[in-house]
């Protein structure tokens, strides 16, 4: 998709879901990457090295995405050692419980707030500044699907999910229009149930050497996130892209 020359920071990278998918991806279409992971730093240096074997400079760099210093020093890191980011996707999120309301504790839906919205605001805090200064940026979420009508969810779903997903939706949909005029696109992409992938396959499926399956996979949505970071996709901002999953056999 033609990203040679930018830089894309992606959280969550280092662990053994969709980020690390979509580093993988934007790697591959000529991205360097700062691999964001929380804990598991060994996870995220074999994230690196399969990236560096394509050809392609990477980081990996441990933040918390619910603190506002730890995002900053992760921008200030990645300026230094890559260069100044302009594409940035927020993968990571938070745990979810399904609980009756009653049951979810303070502490647990304080933690789902700082993930999936209070990290996005950081993220855009932080990556801004720069893009407005050189009128180019892309900005892109993971979302959820039917996260902006669950009263069509299933009875048992969590209600933490839908709170953190819609509210990254609403804010892709309001921001977008306000910094189209500086050349940056804000999306979100809303996956509907995704299977996970092996490291191994992670590598099969970015060289399109795996077989494609009937339910979702990280490597699809990577692919759309690809997309959505190219000059291709310069006119799309503010979509919130449903990717339900399952299709007919």
């Amino acid at each position: 998709m033609g990203l040679e020359g930018r830089v894309a920071l992606v959280t969550g990278a280092g662990g053994q879901g969709m980020g690390r998918s979509i580093a993988l991806t934007l790697a591959r279409d000529g991205a360097d990457v700062v691999v964001n992971y929380r804990r598991n730093r060994d996870s995220a240096d074999g994230v690196v090295a399969v990236i560096e074997g394509m050809g392609r400079r990477a980081i990996a760099v441990a933040a918390d995405i619910a603190d506002a210093g730890a995002i900053d020093a992760m921008f200030a890191e990645a300026a230094e050692r890559l260069g100044t980011v302009g594409i940035v996707v927020n993968s990571a999120g938070a745990v979810w419980k399904p609980q009756d309301i009653t049951e979810i504790e303070p502490a647990h839906l304080r933690d789902v707030l700082g993930r999936e919205i209070e990290s996005s605001y950081y993220l855009l805090r932080a990556a801004l500044p720069d893009m407005r200064v050189r009128q180019w940026g892309r900005f892109v979420s993971i979302g959820g699907h039917m996260a902006d009508d669950w009263r069509f969810g299933p009875p048992d779903a969590p209600l933490d999910y839908p709170l953190g997903k819609a509210a990254r939706h609403w804010l892709t949909r309001t921001l977008a229009p306000r910094e189209a005029p500086h050349g940056i696109t804000i999306n979100a992409v809303a996956p509907g149930p995704t299977v996970r992938f092996t490291a191994e396959e992670a590598m099969a499926a970015v060289r399109g050497e795996l077989p494609r399956r009937n339910e979702n996979t990280p490597q699809d949505i990577a692919e759309i996130i690809a997309f959505l970071c190219s000059d291709a996709a310069a006119r799309v901002t503010g979509a919130v892209i449903p990717v339900p999953g399952a299709r007919p056999v």
